[in-house]
């Protein structure tokens, strides 16, 4: 037996060592310290056990678009998860959601579907809203578009799950990327003073995420297919 396999056996037996039974919670419980002890499993172990990592494809090698990034951080906020971003040179970058097993499924789905939504609706802005733009000012103007898209989803996302980040994700955190590096953004309307044209784009964006219907299944053995069912 390995120690993944250990731990997994470990924690059935915490479980059953709150049976009301007293004989067999007593059981368990000693089954559990001399399993911990014999293939030197710590508390910490168990705690972080029930943390899981979840990968999605970016859509750029090395630095994704501002938005993608916004909203990859909104959906692993929204869902009580961290997210990472590893780079490639070669291949398409990727994003990994940290968190609970479900939590960070969910997570995932929900930036995949709402990421090629958003891609969408943003050409669909520029098609319509920006025909006669010069190029940089088109994705200067589709960005604040997206923001504001990123910003009601957001909204809409955290009032079906909790935002709080469990004491157990917290510690794998620490133990595993403890010197992890904050990604930079890119964003191409910092410093700019908005015309009216800017804010319209933004507030056009949040209208549009506001259409964004986002739902928590009722049973919590939903996949995170059902559980999140669409994004319209």
């Amino acid at each position: 037996m390995d120690k993944k396999t250990a731990i997994s056996k470990i924690r059935k037996c915490l479980a059953l060592s709150k049976s009301a039974n007293e004989h067999e919670a007593a059981t368990a419980l000693k089954q559990a310290k001399a399993l911990m002890n014999k293939y030197g499993v710590t508390d910490s172990d168990i705690q972080t056990a029930e943390i899981k990592e979840v990968h999605a494809k970016a859509s750029a090698k090395r630095r994704p678009a501002d938005y993608e990034s916004n909203l990859a951080v909104a959906m692993a906020k929204a869902f009580g998860c961290e997210i990472l971003f590893s780079s490639s040179r070669i291949f398409q970058g990727q994003w990994t959601f940290v968190g609970e097993e479900v939590s960070a499924e969910i997570a995932k789905y929900a930036f995949t579907v709402l990421l090629r939504q958003l891609k969408s609706q943003r050409q669909r802005f520029i098609e319509e809203q920006c025909r006669y733009l010069r190029r940089a000012s088109k994705t200067r103007r589709a960005d604040l578009f997206c923001d504001g898209w990123v910003r009601m989803v957001y909204q809409t996302a955290k009032q079906i799950a909790p935002e709080r980040k469990s004491d157990a994700l917290v510690a794998y955190m620490r133990k595993q990327y403890s010197d992890i590096e904050e990604m930079a953004g890119r964003d191409r309307n910092e410093g700019r003073d908005f015309s009216y044209q800017d804010l319209a784009a933004y507030r056009a964006g949040e209208e549009a995420g506001e259409s964004v219907k986002l739902h928590h299944a009722m049973h919590g053995t939903a996949t995170p297919q059902q559980a999140l069912l669409s994004a319209n």
